[in-house]
């Protein structure tokens, strides 16, 4: 059974391109990597939704008076 078919959708040509281009990864680097740590690699970060706590602290600090 041949699975080459399987893997046509995953960009991998572009994703070696970026990790050597842009990100100064070798080959080796790159296809060494797991899918987890491409995608924390080439994922934008955001920071972590404010959390009700910290939103109720600033409402008590900062209260309409």
């Amino acid at each position: 059974m041949d699975n080459a078919g399987e893997y046509q959708s995953w960009p991998f040509e572009a994703w070696l391109k970026l990790a050597v281009m842009q990100l100064g990864l070798t080959p080796t680097e790159f296809w060494n990597l797991s899918l987890i740590d491409w995608f924390a690699l080439t994922r934008k970060s955001t920071p972590a939704p404010m959390g009700k706590d910290t939103l109720l602290k600033l409402e008590q600090d900062y209260a309409d008076t």
